[in-house]
């Protein structure tokens, strides 16, 4: 099935809800259930998953809407009340009001930095200035990440439009990002955690998700065509630069370099059958009704919920571990502490973030 350009500007495509949804819920299980980490030691993969997802949706909002009038004012509106309200007041909770009482949440840290979390910069602080013995609000840097390229990408497009010469911008991005992380890997530059938390790091999976909706436009049915011969090429490669590194000892960090780069590529592939239907058993699993809930959620529930988990787990856990094994005490807690954040995500949605989305309508 090939899809048009009047589909992919048209179209709600409620199975992004599900990989949005997939996503989420596997980074929650992934902090929360932190003694199964072994068995789905994957679960960082979801934060490319979210990174490709974002490339996509944004690119393809901002190449539909680039010609008309008041572009800019209205992608700005529209990221405005989407994102902003739900997380400055989460920072208010945070680093305003928790701050004034004793919680396990031990928010020194933050308090002492929050100009950088304020700004969308904490992931570079975090890279140089890592928190010691926190951690309930590490997991923001990811939208630090997103929002930067948000500030920047809708320029990229304005000045660029033709959607071939921003493949060619954004191919050049990620040869170039690559090229930076080879060269501090070369260099040993003191400090620079080139497979970490920085911007240019960690963008792969945007790059690539503008990429999917970049190619819909141009060649509509060329990922959908090409499928089996890309998962080819890159399990591959893949499987060679792991062999390589372990036959001859290498020091290189291939997932650092290259490794993000291929993975994203797999995760647009998703993104793409998501779009086109064509996989049955893809479309039925994102198409899950509670798939779709948590997608619809999900910003309330990734913001929430670690430091929910953080900041009850020590008192629900010992109060459980007085009646049964600490095992099942471990998996009640988690449990119990999850679905809670997944209560104060649909509590937010329903009654803090829909009265901004539909004020973000106005801007079209």
């Amino acid at each position: 099935m090939q899809i048009t350009h009047r589909q992919t500007t048209r179209q709600h495509f409620p199975a992004l809800d599900g990989i949005r949804g997939l996503a989420c819920l596997v980074v929650v299980i992934y902090h929360n259930f932190g003694f199964i980490q072994k068995y789905i030691f994957f679960g960082w993969v979801s934060v490319d998953l979210f990174f490709t997802l974002s490339g996509f949706l944004i690119t393809d909002i901002l190449m539909k809407a680039v010609h008309r009038p008041h572009y800019l004012r209205n992608f700005y509106a529209r990221r405005f009340f989407r994102i902003f309200p739900l997380y400055y007041l989460s920072l208010i909770i945070f680093l305003v009001l928790l701050p004034r009482f004793q919680t396990p949440l031990h928010l020194e840290y933050y308090t002492n930095n929050q100009a950088f979390i304020w700004t969308y910069l904490q992931n570079w602080l975090y890279v140089f200035n890592p928190p010691i013995n926190t951690d309930s609000l590490n997991h923001l840097w990811s939208l630090a990440v997103e929002e930067q390229f948000y500030l920047i990408w809708p320029f990229v497009i304005l000045i660029l439009k033709n959607p071939k010469h921003l493949l060619i911008f954004v191919l050049l991005m990620l040869v170039g990002v690559s090229g930076i992380r080879l060269w501090a890997w070369l260099h040993q530059v003191p400090g620079l955690a080139y497979y970490n938390l920085y911007t240019f790091t960690r963008i792969d999976g945007i790059c690539i998700g503008s990429i999917v909706a970049i190619l819909l436009r141009i060649s509509p049915g060329f990922l959908s065509r090409y499928t089996p011969a890309i998962v080819m090429v890159f399990a591959l490669l893949n499987f060679g630069f792991f062999f390589i590194n372990r036959s001859f000892s290498f020091s290189f960090p291939y997932l650092a370099l290259v490794g993000y780069t291929t993975l994203a590529m797999l995760l647009g592939l998703l993104v793409n059958r998501a779009i086109t239907k064509e996989n049955k058993l893809i479309n039925v699993i994102l198409n899950l009704r509670l798939l779709r809930f948590i997608g619809t959620v999900s910003y309330g529930f990734y913001i929430f919920h670690w430091p929910v988990y953080r900041g009850l787990s020590p008192w629900v856990s010992s109060r459980l571990e007085q009646v049964v094994n600490i095992n099942l005490a471990a998996i009640t807690t988690s449990t119990i502490l999850s679905a809670l954040a997944l209560f104060l995500s649909w509590l937010s949605f329903k009654y803090f973030e829909t009265p901004f989305l539909k004020m973000k309508e106005r801007f079209v």
